[in-house]
Protein backbone atom coordinates (compact mmCIF):
# COMPACT_ATOMS: atom_id res chain seq x y z
CA UNK A 1 0.00 0.00 0.00
CA UNK A 2 1.31 3.31 -0.92
CA UNK A 3 1.57 5.67 1.94
CA UNK A 4 -0.20 8.81 -0.14
CA UNK A 5 -2.39 9.24 -2.91
CA UNK A 6 -5.28 11.77 -4.26
CA UNK A 7 -8.46 11.08 -4.46
CA UNK A 8 -11.11 13.49 -5.95
CA UNK A 9 -15.42 14.14 -5.41
CA UNK A 10 -17.52 15.54 -8.41
CA UNK A 11 -20.61 17.80 -7.97
CA UNK A 12 -22.12 16.35 -10.83
CA UNK A 13 -25.26 18.28 -12.58
CA UNK A 14 -27.66 15.42 -12.96
CA UNK A 15 -30.77 17.73 -14.06
CA UNK A 16 -28.53 17.68 -17.84
CA UNK A 17 -30.05 14.86 -20.38
CA UNK A 18 -28.72 11.42 -19.49
CA UNK A 19 -26.09 11.44 -22.70
CA UNK A 20 -25.00 14.80 -21.33
CA UNK A 21 -24.67 13.50 -17.75
CA UNK A 22 -22.40 10.52 -19.49
CA UNK A 23 -20.26 12.53 -21.17
CA UNK A 24 -19.89 14.84 -18.06
CA UNK A 25 -18.81 11.80 -15.68
CA UNK A 26 -16.61 10.28 -18.91
CA UNK A 27 -15.11 14.70 -18.75
CA UNK A 28 -14.17 14.36 -14.92
CA UNK A 29 -12.76 10.94 -15.03
CA UNK A 30 -10.48 12.08 -17.89
CA UNK A 31 -9.89 15.56 -16.09
CA UNK A 32 -9.17 12.97 -13.00
CA UNK A 33 -6.44 11.05 -14.22
CA UNK A 34 -4.73 14.39 -15.80
CA UNK A 35 -4.69 15.27 -12.20
CA UNK A 36 -3.15 11.74 -10.91
CA UNK A 37 -6.35 11.29 -9.26
CA UNK A 38 -6.45 7.36 -7.90
CA UNK A 39 -10.08 7.35 -6.62
CA UNK A 40 -13.25 9.55 -8.18
CA UNK A 41 -16.54 9.37 -6.37
CA UNK A 42 -19.64 10.74 -7.95
CA UNK A 43 -22.75 11.73 -6.28
CA UNK A 44 -26.19 9.60 -5.06
CA UNK A 45 -28.34 9.09 -8.33
CA UNK A 46 -25.89 10.43 -10.48
CA UNK A 47 -28.07 7.84 -12.82
CA UNK A 48 -31.03 7.61 -12.71
CA UNK A 49 -33.34 5.91 -15.19
CA UNK A 50 -34.70 3.09 -14.10
CA UNK A 51 -33.00 -0.68 -13.28
CA UNK A 52 -32.76 -2.01 -16.37
CA UNK A 53 -31.41 1.29 -17.97
CA UNK A 54 -29.10 1.92 -15.13
CA UNK A 55 -27.05 -1.47 -15.49
CA UNK A 56 -26.83 -0.59 -19.11
CA UNK A 57 -24.75 3.02 -18.13
CA UNK A 58 -22.67 1.43 -15.21
CA UNK A 59 -21.28 -0.69 -17.80
CA UNK A 60 -20.29 2.13 -20.17
CA UNK A 61 -19.11 3.92 -16.64
CA UNK A 62 -16.93 0.72 -15.77
CA UNK A 63 -15.40 1.16 -19.85
CA UNK A 64 -14.24 4.44 -18.72
CA UNK A 65 -12.96 3.08 -15.23
CA UNK A 66 -10.67 0.86 -17.66
CA UNK A 67 -9.66 3.33 -20.16
CA UNK A 68 -8.84 5.78 -17.95
CA UNK A 69 -7.33 3.35 -15.06
CA UNK A 70 -9.24 4.87 -12.26
CA UNK A 71 -11.19 3.56 -9.26
CA UNK A 72 -14.52 5.18 -8.86
CA UNK A 73 -17.60 5.21 -6.82
CA UNK A 74 -20.83 5.88 -8.40
CA UNK A 75 -25.05 5.50 -7.35
CA UNK A 76 -27.82 4.94 -8.71
CA UNK A 77 -30.77 1.91 -7.88
CA UNK A 78 -30.86 -1.02 -9.35
CA UNK A 79 -32.98 -4.13 -9.12
CA UNK A 80 -32.06 -7.37 -7.30
CA UNK A 81 -34.27 -10.26 -7.57
CA UNK A 82 -37.87 -8.44 -6.40
CA UNK A 83 -36.06 -5.52 -4.66
CA UNK A 84 -34.86 -2.29 -5.71
CA UNK A 85 -31.78 -0.71 -3.66
CA UNK A 86 -30.42 2.62 -4.01
CA UNK A 87 -26.68 1.49 -4.58
CA UNK A 88 -22.84 2.71 -4.45
CA UNK A 89 -20.93 0.61 -6.86
CA UNK A 90 -17.06 0.31 -6.32
CA UNK A 91 -15.67 0.08 -9.88
CA UNK A 92 -11.73 -1.15 -9.91
CA UNK A 93 -9.49 0.29 -12.42
CA UNK A 94 -10.16 -3.03 -14.46
CA UNK A 95 -13.41 -1.57 -14.76
CA UNK A 96 -14.62 -4.46 -12.53
CA UNK A 97 -17.17 -4.37 -9.74
CA UNK A 98 -15.30 -4.83 -6.64
CA UNK A 99 -17.75 -3.78 -4.24
CA UNK A 100 -22.07 -2.50 -3.67
CA UNK A 101 -23.11 -0.23 -0.81
CA UNK A 102 -26.90 -0.51 -0.04
CA UNK A 103 -28.53 2.43 1.38
CA UNK A 104 -29.41 1.60 4.93
CA UNK A 105 -31.02 4.32 6.41
CA UNK A 106 -33.40 4.89 3.81
CA UNK A 107 -35.24 9.29 3.73
CA UNK A 108 -37.02 9.82 1.09
CA UNK A 109 -36.01 7.25 -1.27
CA UNK A 110 -39.28 6.39 -2.71
CA UNK A 111 -42.19 3.74 -1.86
CA UNK A 112 -40.35 0.81 -3.66
CA UNK A 113 -36.66 1.00 -2.07
CA UNK A 114 -36.27 -1.76 0.71
CA UNK A 115 -32.73 -0.92 2.86
CA UNK A 116 -29.62 -2.08 2.97
CA UNK A 117 -28.46 -4.53 6.24
CA UNK A 118 -24.94 -3.80 6.45
CA UNK A 119 -21.59 -1.66 5.91
CA UNK A 120 -18.68 -3.57 4.47
CA UNK A 121 -15.64 -2.31 4.32
CA UNK A 122 -13.55 -2.58 0.87
CA UNK A 123 -10.18 -3.26 -0.20
CA UNK A 124 -8.14 -0.94 -2.77
CA UNK A 125 -5.08 -0.75 -3.95
CA UNK A 126 -4.70 2.02 -1.37
CA UNK A 127 -6.32 1.22 2.09
CA UNK A 128 -9.48 -0.11 3.21
CA UNK A 129 -12.47 2.19 2.21
CA UNK A 130 -16.27 2.22 3.44
CA UNK A 131 -19.20 3.68 1.77
CA UNK A 132 -22.32 5.23 3.19
CA UNK A 133 -25.06 6.93 1.42
CA UNK A 134 -26.62 10.25 2.34
CA UNK A 135 -28.62 9.69 5.48
CA UNK A 136 -26.61 6.95 5.98
CA UNK A 137 -24.11 9.39 7.87
CA UNK A 138 -26.91 10.07 10.39
CA UNK A 139 -25.55 6.79 12.45
CA UNK A 140 -22.34 8.01 13.72
CA UNK A 141 -21.93 4.24 15.75
CA UNK A 142 -22.06 3.03 11.36
CA UNK A 143 -19.66 4.92 10.51
CA UNK A 144 -17.29 4.41 13.96
CA UNK A 145 -17.54 0.52 13.29
CA UNK A 146 -16.02 0.67 9.38
CA UNK A 147 -13.45 2.77 11.24
CA UNK A 148 -12.85 0.13 13.47
CA UNK A 149 -12.76 -2.37 10.90
CA UNK A 150 -9.65 -0.66 8.82
CA UNK A 151 -11.19 1.99 6.81
CA UNK A 152 -9.47 4.76 6.42
CA UNK A 153 -12.08 6.78 3.96
CA UNK A 154 -15.37 6.65 3.91
CA UNK A 155 -16.65 8.28 1.09
CA UNK A 156 -20.66 9.57 0.97
CA UNK A 157 -22.53 9.48 -1.92
CA UNK A 158 -25.32 12.04 -1.11
CA UNK A 159 -28.34 14.13 -2.66
CA UNK A 160 -28.86 16.30 0.77
CA UNK A 161 -32.13 18.35 0.95
CA UNK A 162 -32.82 20.92 3.60
CA UNK A 163 -36.27 21.34 4.88
CA UNK A 164 -38.34 24.56 4.59
CA UNK A 165 -38.65 24.56 8.51
CA UNK A 166 -34.84 24.50 9.79
CA UNK A 167 -34.35 27.61 8.79
CA UNK A 168 -36.14 30.75 8.82
CA UNK A 169 -34.15 32.36 5.47
CA UNK A 170 -31.22 31.95 3.18
CA UNK A 171 -31.98 28.18 3.77
CA UNK A 172 -28.95 26.35 1.66
CA UNK A 173 -26.60 28.92 3.19
CA UNK A 174 -27.48 27.79 6.73
CA UNK A 175 -27.61 24.03 5.67
CA UNK A 176 -24.50 24.04 4.32
CA UNK A 177 -23.31 25.22 7.83
CA UNK A 178 -24.99 21.70 9.05
CA UNK A 179 -23.34 19.99 6.53
CA UNK A 180 -19.68 21.21 7.13
CA UNK A 181 -20.42 20.63 10.95
CA UNK A 182 -21.75 16.76 10.08
CA UNK A 183 -18.53 16.03 7.96
CA UNK A 184 -15.88 17.31 10.22
CA UNK A 185 -17.72 15.67 13.35
CA UNK A 186 -17.83 12.19 11.73
CA UNK A 187 -14.15 12.54 10.13
CA UNK A 188 -12.85 13.82 14.05
CA UNK A 189 -14.68 11.12 16.06
CA UNK A 190 -13.90 8.28 13.59
CA UNK A 191 -10.23 9.58 13.14
CA UNK A 192 -11.07 8.76 9.05
CA UNK A 193 -10.72 10.92 6.09
CA UNK A 194 -14.53 11.77 5.03
CA UNK A 195 -15.93 12.27 1.48
CA UNK A 196 -19.59 14.05 1.27
CA UNK A 197 -20.31 14.02 -2.44
CA UNK A 198 -23.62 16.35 -3.62
CA UNK A 199 -25.02 16.69 -6.88
CA UNK A 200 -26.29 19.95 -8.77
CA UNK A 201 -29.73 19.63 -9.90
CA UNK A 202 -31.67 22.14 -11.08
CA UNK A 203 -35.05 20.28 -11.10
CA UNK A 204 -35.07 20.30 -6.98
CA UNK A 205 -34.97 23.63 -5.22
CA UNK A 206 -34.22 22.15 -2.05
CA UNK A 207 -30.94 20.43 -2.78
CA UNK A 208 -27.91 21.56 -0.47
CA UNK A 209 -25.39 21.48 -3.21
CA UNK A 210 -22.08 21.45 -0.71
CA UNK A 211 -19.27 18.85 -1.69
CA UNK A 212 -16.13 18.36 0.57
CA UNK A 213 -12.97 16.60 1.88
CA UNK A 214 -12.38 16.28 5.22
CA UNK A 215 -9.84 14.93 7.64
CA UNK A 216 -10.36 14.90 11.44
CA UNK A 217 -8.58 18.14 12.09
CA UNK A 218 -9.84 19.96 8.92
CA UNK A 219 -11.73 20.38 5.83
CA UNK A 220 -9.45 19.87 2.97
CA UNK A 221 -11.29 21.32 0.27
CA UNK A 222 -14.83 22.31 -0.54
CA UNK A 223 -17.31 23.13 -3.34
CA UNK A 224 -20.70 24.93 -3.01
CA UNK A 225 -23.60 25.16 -5.24
CA UNK A 226 -22.09 24.77 -8.86
CA UNK A 227 -20.66 22.16 -11.05
CA UNK A 228 -16.64 21.02 -10.83
CA UNK A 229 -14.36 18.58 -9.03
CA UNK A 230 -12.69 18.60 -5.95
CA UNK A 231 -9.29 16.79 -5.13
CA UNK A 232 -6.94 16.62 -2.04
CA UNK A 233 -3.79 14.16 -0.91
CA UNK A 234 -4.68 11.25 1.33
CA UNK A 235 -1.20 10.79 3.66
CA UNK A 236 -2.39 7.67 5.66
CA UNK A 237 1.07 8.58 7.96
CA UNK A 238 -0.74 11.50 9.41
CA UNK A 239 -4.08 9.05 10.10
CA UNK A 240 -1.78 6.41 11.21
CA UNK A 241 -0.04 8.65 13.86
CA UNK A 242 -3.08 10.57 15.00
CA UNK A 243 -4.39 7.14 15.95
CA UNK A 244 -1.44 6.08 17.82
CA UNK A 245 -2.08 8.71 20.02
CA UNK A 246 -5.68 9.20 20.46
CA UNK A 247 -6.65 5.64 20.64
CA UNK A 248 -4.08 4.60 23.21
Amino acid sequence: MGKAFKIAAVQLNISKPIDSVIKDIRKFMHLAKGKRVDIICFPEDSISLGPKKNKLIISQVMECCKLYGIWCIISTHLKEKKYHYNSALLIDSDGNLCGKHKKVHLQGDGPNIFPGSKFDIYKTPFCKIGIAICWDVSNPMAMKRMAKKGAKIIFCPMYWCYDDWAHKKNHKKFEKKILKSLILTRAYESLVYVVFCNPIDLNEKYLTSYTAIAEPHKIIKEMFNKEGMITAKIDLDYLRNIRKKWLT
